[in-house]
């Protein structure tokens, strides 16, 4: 029972992840105003490093939608 218990609280937080991915991935894709990764409406964060600097660009998504700030 103990490990029955122990996998499916692993799993969770595996299932609860937000997955993050490089901009240029040849599995992003935009169709119309959505974004999608493999053929799914993509929810978690792109990022972009800016050359010649130490800066990272993250965008994150929700449903394909970039999630605005409230």
């Amino acid at each position: 029972m103990k490990k029955i218990l122990m996998f499916v609280a692993v799993l969770s937080l595996v299932g609860c992840m937000q997955k993050e991915v490089k901009f240029g991935d040849e599995n992003l894709e935009l169709k119309g105003t959505k974004l999608y990764y493999k053929n799914k409406l993509f929810t978690g964060v792109v990022t972009q490093e800016v050359p010649f600097t130490d800066r990272v660009i993250r965008i994150e998504y929700t449903n394909g939608v970039i999630k605005t700030q409230e």
